[in-house]
């Protein structure tokens, strides 16, 4: 059976121990045939993303010592799909049904006892059990004296209502399934059709990650995160990250000058002479050890997406022609971005992402409530399998003078400051640092901040999806509160990027924007929703490829309302 899938069809729906449709029969994946190893993978923020995702399963006891493994620097390697080889599927589950009528087989083929000898359906049902992961064929006995089976369908999905009977003296064998697991678990297996989320929910991580080694090479030979950082706080001045690092500072040109064997008196005078970088100016960067962490490794990120690709809207004006372009991209959209608290919009038309599942649940697919399966080779190394692609993306980060004059209206007591640097310094020094045992936890004003930008972003996204003619659901996420910003990016179908986000960008930001404070925030369902939090499906909510925080640390009431961060930019 050769049937064609796409990378990404086979990346969210076709996994190893999935049950898929296909040919007009069920089956269940076996494995991704000869994947392909990546090997351009910065496997320091791999480790980190599947700690963070899997940690709260590690704290129910559910992960089966994955994040555990993490931290011991396990190997794990991520794999992508061989496109020539494709994956391996067997017939599941193995329970066949004359279609004529409606016994049960072991067998696909043959000639069944009321004489059709018609290829064979097979019963959507499955089996499977929450703690060891297992998935089996359903086990129908057989009337003890004539060796048949049969069943009676009601036309509903529920695995209870069926009717187990004797085709030839019609008594009933038994209702419903029912079997004990083998595992050492114990416990009695749960029956549903197979397609059910309950049978099979992937679990998965999204982040930043080049194509080319070379350019983690490069990042990190400019400093790393540190250095991004300073060069996010700077403004990312120049093209690229290793632009800034090349500048000449105090610090490079004193070693220049001891290497070149100078006085130390002749090397302090010229130091001294030269115009000091704000960072030098300030000294180095006070902040508590998690916050900083975060905060670079969150800059880092940003320099890694925008190191190969990157377009501002200075980028736009420098090389448009017409007064018109001129006008739009020199007047319009600075002031759409001061009116709605942004200090910069960017274009990273190759943004290199990866997208990776690195495991499964059966049953309640809530974190943590049912055991976390993850894909590990015979030897014991994790695999993550995943699809590196390269999209487009909009990247988006706030004033961060105006996200420092909304956490004071909020409550926060920080004093005055004098520039854009400083402001985001400020509201950095004043979060409390993670717990280290916890990646999830969030302080109140460490989860106000994140939901702020998160909040921000679905607002983003929502209407991003109507100027550029792409489905909601074909956008997604990537919010860094630590650095006041997030990327949304599409997703990519094969090497075909739409361009509508670059269509966006060139044309229709200013309408956008304009909507962004212009727009009715009010809700459909409130008072309700307002009630309960101010966010649901009608106002903010995403769908889960989008939104890969679940929905949480959302809220209206950050962005409108006496308290809202457009109410305070449309009044200052």
């Amino acid at each position: 059976m050769r049937e064609m899938r796409s990378g990404s069809q086979i990346l969210f729906g076709h996994l190893p121990e999935q049950t898929v449709d296909a040919a007009g029969g069920i089956w269940k994946v076996r494995r991704w045939t000869d994947a392909v190893t990546e090997t351009a993978i910065d496997t320091t923020d791999l480790r980190s993303e599947l700690i963070r995702a899997a940690f709260r399963w590690a704290e129910s006891g559910e992960d089966g010592g994955f994040v555990e493994d993490m931290h011991r620097q396990r190997p794990v390697r991520v794999k992508s799909l061989n496109k020539e080889r494709g994956i391996w599927c067997e017939p599941f589950p193995r329970l066949y049904l004359c279609r004529r009528c409606k016994r049960l087989h072991d067998v696909p083929m043959g000639r069944c006892e009321c004489g059709s000898n018609a290829r064979r359906g097979q019963l959507p049902f499955v089996g499977y059990h929450a703690k060891c992961g297992a998935i089996k064929t359903p086990y129908v006995r057989k009337c003890p004296q004539h060796g048949q089976r049969a069943v009676r369908m009601p036309g509903t999905a529920s695995a209870t209502e069926l009717i187990f009977y004797c085709p030839v003296c019609n008594q009933i064998i038994h209702r419903g399934f029912g079997a004990a697991c083998d595992c050492e678990d114990g416990g009695v297996l749960s029956f549903t059709v197979h397609r059910s989320g309950t049978v099979f929910k992937p679990h998965g991580i999204t982040l930043i990650n080049p194509a080319k080694r070379d350019t983690l090479r490069l990042v990190e030979n400019a400093g790393g995160g540190e250095r991004a950082f300073q060069w996010l706080l700077e403004g990312m001045p120049g093209q690229r990250l290793s632009d800034f690092t090349a500048r000449p500072n105090q610090e490079s040109v004193r070693r220049m000058l001891v290497e070149r064997g100078f006085e130390q008196a002749t090397i302090d005078a010229m130091v001294a002479a030269m115009p000091a970088t704000p960072a030098e100016s300030e000294g180095r960067v006070e902040l508590p050890l998690r916050v900083r962490e975060r905060a670079e490794q969150q800059a880092r990120q940003i320099a890694l997406a925008t190191y190969d690709s990157r377009t501002t809207i200075s980028d736009l004006n420098k090389s448009s022609s017409g007064e018109r372009l001129k006008e739009l991209y020199s007047v319009t959209y600075p002031s759409a971005l001061k009116r709605c608290g942004i200090e910069r919009v960017e274009l990273v038309d190759r943004f290199p992402v990866l997208t990776a599942q690195f495991g499964f649940t059966r049953g309640n697919a809530s974190p943590g409530a049912s055991r976390l399966r993850t894909y590990r080779e015979r030897s014991g190394d994790y695999v993550v399998y995943g699809e590196l692609v390269e999209t487009e993306a909009l990247f988006v980060r706030l004033d961060p003078l105006k996200v420092f004059e909304w956490v004071v209206r909020s409550g926060w007591p920080l004093d005055a400051v004098r520039d854009s640097r400083s402001a985001a310094l400020a509201v950095l020094r004043h979060l409390t640092p993670p717990d280290d045992s916890n990646p999830l936890v969030m302080d109140d004003r460490t989860s106000l901040l994140t939901t702020l930008i998160h909040s921000y972003s679905h607002a983003f996204i929502r209407r991003a999806a109507v100027f550029a003619g792409i489905e909601r659901s074909a956008l997604s996420e990537l919010v860094l509160p630590h650095a006041f910003g997030f990327f949304v990016y599409a997703a990519a179908r094969g090497s075909f990027v739409l361009g509508g986000l670059q269509a966006l960008f060139e044309s229709e930001l200013h309408r956008l924007l304009d909507g962004m404070i212009d727009d009715e925030h009010r809700c459909a369902l409130d008072p309700g929703c307002a009630e309960d939090g101010a966010a649901c499906a009608v106002c903010l909510h995403l769908g889960e490829p989008s939104c890969r925080l679940f929905n949480t640390s959302l809220s209206r009431l950050a962005l409108t309302g006496p308290r809202g961060y457009f109410d305070l930019v449309a009044s200052s």
